[in-house]
């Protein structure tokens, strides 16, 4: 955590002091950040996994690492139809370091098309785009039930289409490209990762559907294991496959009402069950407080149910402060080998901030 917020310090100094010559060159510079702490208030529970692409997760101490980040956005004009954008962020979890996040080049086609090829957050959920950026909506984090996919990025192409039919709005985005993910047990290869996200909006409605396809190829590392004659290496056997998603996801912001909710259908030839997830989350804008409830679920292997309170204080400009109280229940009764039933209890605070 030292090295990576040490980093981002540095890169933050190295802006300031470049900001009055950017105007030379056309480079915006922006940013955000989350100072966060929770921790599991049951007795004798794991750790809660809250991140599943950093591996952030909260025990029964209180912790600041898991969920704190900070972000650098740079977007450079160069010229009238290109535009090129770099978003660094160092999050506080162990198992993360520093990254270049974002890193694409942006074609304007027209008023209402741009291409995009480069490195660049794949759009599965409605909050895909600004997932780090936890001051864009009412939660500390979306629910983990749903939001749960370790493959954030993709590294290929995008076009986006915005068009207007009188108070209507229909935005398309398409893309397609690759991705390669490693961690200490295995190696994921993505290839053909290709789909469509189509939103409608509506006065104060948005339906949003999206469906996107991927071939995976994982590869187990080499394990040891402890036999009659000592450690010998083991060498599991790579598989690969298809695998399909479909979200769909209905929003509304009605007077000081906030309605968000999505749900998920994932089908691979990797699992033998189907993954079907899903929230629904109601908030109520109070002057500058929004209390809200959001229930969760993951319909998988083992199942599992949240419900979430909290409420969000927006203090300052561009600063929020939030508190959340989470009840998780997992069912994995119908796991091999069985599980049985647990619940965790747990709560978390954050101060999320914009620049």
């Amino acid at each position: 955590m030292t090295n990576t917020f040490l980093l981002l310090l540095v890169l933050t100094g190295g802006l300031i002091l470049t900001a009055n010559h950017a105007h030379a060159v056309d480079i915006g510079f922006s940013g955000f950040g989350t100072v966060a702490a929770g921790k599991v208030t049951s007795e004798a529970d794991p750790p809660v996994l809250v991140d599943p692409v950093s591996g952030a997760e909260y025990d029964n101490a209180i912790r600041f690492e898991p969920e704190s980040l900070i972000a650098l956005r740079a977007v450079s004009e160069v010229n009238d139809q290109v535009t090129a954008t770099i978003q660094v962020i160092g999050k506080g979890a162990e198992s993360s370091d520093a990254d270049i996040e974002w890193a694409y080049a942006t074609y304007r086609l027209s008023a209402e098309t741009v291409f995009n090829a480069g490195r660049f957050r794949l759009p599965l959920f409605y909050y895909s785009d600004f997932l780090d950026a936890a001051y864009a909506y009412h939660w500390i984090r979306p629910p983990v039930d749903v939001y749960s996919i370790p493959a954030s990025t993709l590294t290929g192409v995008n076009i986006f289409n915005t068009h207007y039919f009188h108070n209507v709005g229909l935005t398309t985005q398409i893309w397609y490209g690759a991705e390669e993910k490693e961690d200490d047990e295995v190696v994921a290869d993505i290839t053909k990762s290709q789909g469509i996200n189509v939103i409608l909006d509506y006065e104060w409605l948005r339906l949003r559907a999206v469906y996107h396809t991927i071939r995976i190829s994982l590869d187990v590392k080499p394990i040891l294991v402890s036999s009659a004659g000592g450690l010998i290496q083991l060498d599991p056997e790579p598989s690969e496959g298809k695998v399909e998603y479909i979200a769909l996801g209905f929003m509304a912001d009605y007077g000081s009402l906030l309605w968000r909710s999505e749900f998920t259908h994932i089908d691979s030839v990797l699992n033998v069950d189907t993954e079907i997830t899903g929230y629904a989350s109601l908030g109520y804008m109070i002057g500058r407080f929004t209390p809200h409830y959001t229930y969760s679920f993951r319909d998988a292997s083992p199942d599992t149910e949240t419900h979430t309170v909290g409420v969000r204080w927006d203090f300052k400009q561009a600063a929020a402060l939030k508190v959340e109280y989470s009840n998780s229940y997992q069912d994995g009764r119908d796991e091999t080998p069985p599980t049985g039933e647990s619940r965790t209890e747990f709560i978390s605070m954050a101060l999320d901030f914009v620049f």
